[in-house]
């Protein structure tokens, strides 16, 4: 397996000579991996935490002739500060909230959106956790748009006039969640079924006046299952009380409760909210919150990510295909009718995830093949600024007959539609019938790269999660634009800019962004 390869590579890389003109770091090693010449001072300190830190990304970064430009200088971060992480420990405890401090201080001037640190905090126990890039764009102004969810619930009232009805009046309205949160939340909130059920049953049983036997006994195992529960909802682990909700779930399963059902670890990582709407003017619009749709439309992807033998896990696959197949028919038959008035993809807040999901949403638009949106680079060798050649950049286009869309296409997005979101506004920029609407995206369009292609690229990884006491995710692939510009941190600016008027959307419902994609559709202005 590739272990073998990265391994070799390690061994090799120990007995080169450093490019660093740090003192610390007279021998380049293999920081991708669980060495412990590497990793073993770091357990106990923070001076060698951050040469772990310091020495891997100068080997695996991708971009830090962009950073020059930008004026960053990593050879004075590492002057500045390893003093600093030095102070730490010669203290006999240091808090997460000053570990993180020192790290955000440290990774602030940097500029790509996906770097990510995970550092075990040995005089508590704890890892912290810094992204740089998220601070960054938590202090945007327009942040606050985006901890809304978007809804559909005003556009599914038939009487305010913004969404097409079928024959029996009704809104053309189908949406559907797969993440483990928002099924937890329907076994918990939902009246009627699930918990609420069992606070209902608890109680009429106690009213009872006599009991029988039986009763007695759902009523203990009822009060039981109750605590388990509660004590289950204390935990702020998301896996964990996932894990804990399945295992009660098989446990008490003899009692029949309502909305009691199991709840598929794979939507855990690849859990999706997606929408769709015919919205008036015959506007087709799909809503997804993560590109994870190929774990759903695939037959194989779905065997390989969900437990498919599991009746409920089939029904929640076959749901979200359901809504992607209705947006992409209703496409389909209104472009050949001559009737479609226009497209919107809408991926505010999205964080991006599969790119192979490009097939199904901007490439089932446009002509079999696939999209060229820009250019990339690979880190290559072990000097600081030694890269690939520039290559083009494409994503795949769906193969399936279909129809090119030639109608206005409408992409949404804002100041957290990460990574493959901002793929797809590349994508969709480079039709001449393309558009982008909203605000400004996140700004990180350097793809993550893991360590599958080590025999010609150099790592993504600074060591291995939950693992060794460090560990970065760090983009070793660079993304340019088709005019070859690096935006990395920029973000892309929409080619019409509206805000979301959060005290309307609070008080109807009513969300300002659909409103204007719709009206340029329609208008053209």
């Amino acid at each position: 397996m590739k272990t073998n390869k990265i391994l070799t590579l390690g061994a090799v890389l120990l007995m080169m000579t450093a490019w660093s003109c740090r003192e610390e770091s007279d021998a380049l090693m293999g920081y991708d991996q669980n060495e412990e010449l590497v990793f073993g001072d770091a357990r106990t300190s923070f001076a060698a935490k951050f040469e772990v830190l310091w020495n891997g990304m100068s080997q695996y970064y991708a971009i830090w002739d962009y950073e020059k430009e930008l004026g960053v200088d990593w050879d004075a971060i590492y002057d500045e500060y390893l003093p600093q992480f030095k102070a730490l420990d010669q203290k006999s405890a240091v808090t997460d909230d000053e570990l993180v401090a020192l790290m955000q201080k440290m990774f602030d001037p940097l500029h790509d959106g996906h770097l990510q640190f995970f550092v075990t905090n040995h005089t508590t126990g704890s890892t912290v956790v810094c992204t740089p890039g998220m601070d960054r764009v938590n202090k945007r102004a327009d942040f606050t748009q985006t901890t809304l969810p978007v809804s559909l619930q005003y556009y599914a009232n038939v009487a305010n006039g913004k969404i097409e009805t079928d024959n029996s009046g009704n809104a053309i309205v189908m949406e559907h969640s797969t993440e483990a949160v928002a099924l937890y939340n329907v076994f918990a909130k939902t009246p009627g079924q699930g918990n609420l059920w069992i606070k209902d049953k608890i109680q009429e049983l106690e009213n009872k006046a006599s009991r029988t036997e039986m009763e007695d006994f759902q009523l203990q195992q009822l009060n039981n299952l109750r605590a388990s529960l509660v004590q289950m909802s204390a935990n702020n682990q998301v896996a964990a009380v996932i894990n804990t909700y399945n295992n009660l779930q098989a446990q008490y399963s003899f009692l029949n409760i309502p909305g009691f059902d199991y709840i598929d670890q794979g939507f855990l990582n690849a859990g999706i909210d997606i929408k769709y709407a015919l919205l008036k003017g015959n506007i087709a619009y799909l809503r997804i919150n993560s590109f994870a749709l190929t774990s759903y439309l695939l037959d194989e992807a779905s065997n390989n990510t969900f437990n498919m033998s599991n009746p409920t896990t089939q029904q929640h696959v076959q749901a979200v295909k359901q809504v992607w197949q209705s947006w992409f028919d209703a496409i389909q038959t209104l472009h050949k009718n001559g009737t479609l008035g226009g497209v919107i993809i809408d991926v505010r807040s999205n964080g991006g995830g599969d790119m192979n999901d490009s097939q199904y949403v901007v490439g089932a638009l446009v002509p079999s093949g696939y999209i060229h949106f820009g250019y990339q680079r690979f880190k290559r060798g072990t000097g600081r600024f030694e890269y690939s050649p520039l290559m083009e950049a494409h994503v795949d286009a769906m193969s399936d007959p279909h129809e090119v869309i030639t109608e206005p296409i409408v992409i949404m997005g804002n100041c957290q539609s990460i990574s493959m979101s901002e793929t797809s506004i590349l994508c969709t920029k480079t039709l001449q019938n393309g558009y982008f609407i909203g605000k400004r995206s996140y700004g990180a369009i350097c793809a993550l790269v893991g360590n599958d292609d080590h025999s010609y690229n150099y790592a993504g990884y600074i060591g291995v999660q939950g693992v060794t006491p460090v560990f970065g995710h760090v983009p070793s692939m660079a993304s340019y634009t088709l005019d070859k510009k690096l935006i990395e941190a920029q973000g892309i600016t929409p080619d019409i800019d509206v805000d979301l008027d959060i005290d309307k959307f609070k008080a109807t419902g009513q969300d300002t962004q659909i409103d204007r994609a719709m009206e340029f559709i329609q208008t053209g202005k």
